[in-house]
């Protein structure tokens, strides 16, 4: 018994030490050689966001990480300009499409019983795209931020896909979780 839970324990001392190792914000290099100037863990569902505000532009061009999910899901990182959690949610999505290809759009969510359909967000987003690579979803876009703020209520999901239709993400646990707050000028 105590060989197992010695067993069981350094496993779990290992797997916390790769993935921090594997997520660490400053040496993670994009395929796309591009460079953030900041980025968070965040607490959890293996997500990374970094990100680069240019303030007299008012924009933020950004990487939302989602790491440790099979290429048949969706991930999703979304601001809430007036809430705190999901509803209102202004959405960046993408999931492997039945052509193959990775597809990202944005999607406001509006209820609980969001499929996460394709629309327009409350803020410009001039610029979104995305790639799956070593069981990692990794979103790009470009934020056009609502006028006079750079804090936010932050939100990340990942869920099952059947055919093309998004299926509702885990109603427990971590998935319950996965909200907080970023502002993009302080870096926090």
């Amino acid at each position: 018994m105590d060989k197992l839970l010695t067993t069981l324990l350094f496993t779990s001392i290992l797997f916390s030490t790769t993935y921090a190792q594997n997520h660490n914000c400053s040496s993670f290099a994009f395929r796309n050689n591009q460079i953030f100037a900041t980025c968070i863990p965040l607490p959890v569902l293996n997500s990374v966001l970094h990100w680069t505000y240019y303030p007299n532009k008012h924009t933020v061009d950004l990487a939302y990480r989602h790491g440790g999910v099979p290429n048949t899901d969706w991930v999703a990182w979304g601001l809430n300009i007036d809430g705190t959690m999901m509803i209102g949610s202004q959405c960046l999505v993408a999931f492997r499409n039945s052509s193959g290809e990775i597809h990202a759009y944005t999607s406001p969510v509006s209820s609980y019983s969001t499929q996460l359909t394709e629309g327009a967000l409350s803020f410009n987003v001039p610029r979104i795209g995305a790639e799956y690579s070593n069981n990692e979803f990794i979103i790009f876009a470009t934020l056009e931020l609502p006028a006079g703020r750079t804090s936010f209520s932050q939100a990340w999901q990942n869920g099952g896909v059947s055919g093309q239709v998004l299926t509702a993400h885990a109603q427990s646990g971590d998935n319950l979780r996965s909200f907080g707050s970023v502002d993009f000028a302080n870096g926090l």
